[in-house]
């Protein structure tokens, strides 16, 4: 996974998210750690590579139910687009 874009990791996840009954449950979540880890772990150089970053911490934030963590992600990723 080294060889790619924070975008197309980003772009990978969301397709594995999407297109997740092609696989068991066990190997879609171990894949998808993976890509978090990935995606975690480098830096963002690009403004859309920082909102893909910023997409993914608001999907970990509303998975473990931060509610208030999700609505200020989804602020800041609203003045990014624009």
């Amino acid at each position: 996974m080294s060889m790619h874009t924070l975008n197309e990791l980003a772009i990978f996840r969301a397709r594995l998210l999407r297109d997740h009954h092609h696989l068991d449950r066990g190997t879609m979540e171990d894949t998808v750690s993976q890509l978090d880890a990935t995606i975690i772990s480098r830096p963002a150089t690009t403004p859309d590579e920082g909102i893909a970053k910023l997409e993914l911490a608001r999907d970990m934030a509303a998975t473990d139910g931060h509610t208030d963590l999700v609505k200020l992600i989804e602020g800041a990723l609203m003045v990014l687009r624009h």
